[in-house]
């Protein structure tokens, strides 16, 4: 027995962390579906509370009688109203902090920080992985994020936005798309880092940011706020939520455990698609402020039964895409 786990400690460590994850999701998605309405009650009751008491300060009071157009103008950034205050400051904020953290990765990597020397470690761990059957399961879980596999969903995401009539739908997907495969291109381009030597599937491109990680986050991540848009049950949007968080996860440990990209490759992939998904989300909110897309259609058997259809012909196709090409790469 002792044999065995010292024989096997890197797929046990890789288990044990794939079932710390689903833990720790299944514990947040249980949280949020029993407490979060009450959380989110709660939270627009202080915030009432909060604007209130502001209202009526003094202090407050005076800056707006002598500053009448800047205090307009911030008052206007916190209003919950419409898109163009509270949701767009928010977003603005959250694109910064993620720009933010990027950069601060970039800096670890480019000095050779401690990030790179966890980028080692794990790349020697995952290299001793390479004769385990797990690494079959990882090579179809990263195809989904394939260029072919990818295409294949813009594809469908486009046929089903014109079935349904919700074409400014498509501005949104071609820039969380076509914004997260350039900025990482260019990336690889200025910053030029090799991949690891012990890589399974044969790659010509430089190894930072991960593509699959940011289209991963990119695409996907903007298919499951579609999904949430559309969907009217917030347990169903809760769910939507973790099971995406759960997919990126596989996919960025996919990078990993292939030995096809470092630890902080996967990051900043993860940071690079966060970031043109906030930006693609900001675009389709501002249509929808401007009634451009209605998330309150109603679905018929024929829009639904070609949902599945399409999700089903994505499985094929990535399934087929990974015995037909991923496989024979194998190093």
């Amino acid at each position: 027995m002792i044999n065995l786990i010292q024989n096997n400690q890197q797929l046990l460590a890789l288990g044990a962390l794939i079932l710390l994850v689903i833990a720790v999701l299944w514990a947040l998605q249980y949280g949020l579906i029993r407490y979060g309405q009450k959380i989110l009650t709660h939270a627009r009751h202080y915030w009432k509370e909060i604007k209130q008491y502001l209202s009526q300060s003094r202090r407050l009071i005076k800056l707006r009688n002598n500053y009448p157009k800047q205090y307009d103008a911030l008052s206007q950034r916190l209003t919950v109203k419409h898109f163009y205050g509270l949701p767009l400051t928010l977003l603005i904020l959250i694109m910064g902090y993620i720009l933010a953290l990027f950069f601060g990765l970039v800096e670890d990597v480019v000095t050779s920080d401690t990030i790179v020397a966890m980028d080692y470690f794990a790349s020697q761990q995952m290299s001793m992985l390479s004769e385990s059957p797990i690494v079959k399961f990882f090579i179809l879980i990263t195809s989904f994020a394939s260029t072919a596999t990818t295409c294949l969903i813009v594809f469908l995401t486009c046929v089903l936005c014109w079935v349904t009539r919700q074409r400014y739908i498509l501005i949104g997907l071609l820039v969380a798309v076509l914004g997260s495969t350039i900025f990482t291109f260019l990336s690889k381009l200025l910053f030029q880092r090799d991949r690891p030597v012990d890589i399974l599937l044969f790659e010509q491109t430089d190894s930072f940011p991960s593509g699959h990680a940011t289209i991963t986050v990119a695409l996907y991540g903007f298919l499951a706020y579609l999904a949430i848009r559309f969907s009217r049950t917030f347990s169903h949007q809760v769910r939507i939520v973790v099971m995406t968080v759960f997919f990126s996860i596989l996919v960025g440990l996919s990078r990993i455990v292939l030995n096809e990209h470092y630890l902080s490759d996967v990051l900043g992939g993860y940071l690079v698609g966060a970031l043109w998904l906030t930006v693609a989300i900001s675009v389709t909110e501002w249509l929808s402020a401007n009634h451009r897309i209605d998330w309150q259609i109603e679905w018929s058997a024929a829009h639904v039964l070609l949902v599945w259809l399409s999700v089903i012909g994505v499985i094929i196709g990535t399934v087929l895409y990974a015995i037909l090409y991923q496989f024979p790469l194998l190093l």
